[in-house]
């Protein structure tokens, strides 16, 4: 999952400044997002996948 820091986030397997960019597992994003750390970015294969 690629995903977009909102604010600087530590932890492990990932050191995040704001306006970051990382790929990280989708278990890891998922939570990231919960708590408002980061937020998805989405591929144009992933959109054009989502349209169908």
């Amino acid at each position: 999952m690629k995903v977009k820091a909102i604010v600087d986030c530590i932890g492990l397997g990932y050191d995040l400044k704001v306006s970051d960019t990382a790929i990280v597992s989708k278990k890891l994003g998922d939570k990231l997002i919960k708590f408002g750390y980061v937020k998805e970015i989405k591929t144009r294969s992933q959109e054009a996948s989502d349209k169908k």
